[in-house]
């Protein structure tokens, strides 16, 4: 599969995946998964396999930064691996301050039945599936001030709808504050 996808170079894409080599075979299912919805997804080391992503370097951050440019969603794949990342939480940073539609796909541990978010993560929309297979955003659920869960509605959307309309991010509101900053 690594070799008919890499270097096709495009001017667009639906999705950056923001991932770790480290998960390779789990980000080879997701991709495949995403490519066979319709979408056109940039995963650093499936597109570009000889470059190495090892050393951060001004040009691999250049590389990154104009694909970035390019896309309309970033996708972290939040995963045990993740947080050893170089890469990942810089990317989660350039493209929540440049563009904004930004989720998470968790990869649940073994017998974990709900995603809550890790750190800053939990600031952030999640991915999960319907039952006829499709992708939607779920807003995540934040505790208030005084401690109560606070749900939003609408709680979920569709991933199309989310990603054509980014005037809401599916953040979690905070009063006195815009909902959206990007215009």
């Amino acid at each position: 599969m690594l070799v008919d996808v890499a270097h096709r170079r495009l001017d667009h894409y639906d999705i950056f995946l923001s991932q770790t080599i480290k998960d390779a075979e789990i980000v080879l299912g997701v991709y495949t998964f995403l490519t066979r919805l319709g979408h056109e997804v940039f995963c650093d080391w499936v597109e570009s396999p000889s470059e190495s992503r090892a050393d951060v370097t001004p040009a691999n951050a250049q590389f990154i930064r104009d694909t970035m440019k390019i896309s309309d969603t970033l996708l972290f794949l939040d995963t045990e691996s993740a947080d050893q990342s170089l890469w990942m939480c810089w990317e989660l940073g350039w493209f929540d301050g440049a563009k904004g539609l930004v989720s998470v796909l968790p990869v649940l541990p073994g017998g974990a039945a709900y995603y809550r978010g890790r750190e800053f993560l939990g600031l952030y929309p999640y991915m999960e599936l319907t039952n006829e297979g499709q992708l939607k955003v779920v807003r995540p659920v934040v505790t208030g001030p005084n401690g109560i869960m606070i749900y939003e509605a609408p709680n979920s959307r569709s991933f199309n709808t989310w990603r054509m309309r980014p005037e809401d991010p599916m953040r979690p509101r905070t009063p006195g504050y815009p909902s959206y900053r990007f215009e």
